[in-house]
């Protein structure tokens, strides 16, 4: 009987490896929220450098 209840409650094991899932899936996704931010941001960059590069004069000129 109580080899039963185990398997019916679970072990102890199961629910730190279900807070680890859950802390790890809420990491993925700020990691997933900070790339997007990152690439928004590198966007406006390469605009910004390609607009003064192309208003600014060669050095050699």
């Amino acid at each position: 009987m109580a080899r039963a209840l185990m398997g019916h409650v679970g072990s102890p094991g199961q629910d730190t490896l279900a807070f680890e899932i859950a802390r790890l899936r809420r990491r993925v996704t700020e990691l997933e929220a900070e790339v997007t931010r990152l690439r928004e941001g590198s966007a406006e960059l390469d605009l910004e450098l390609h607009r003064i590069a192309e208003a600014s004069e060669p050095a050699l000129a």
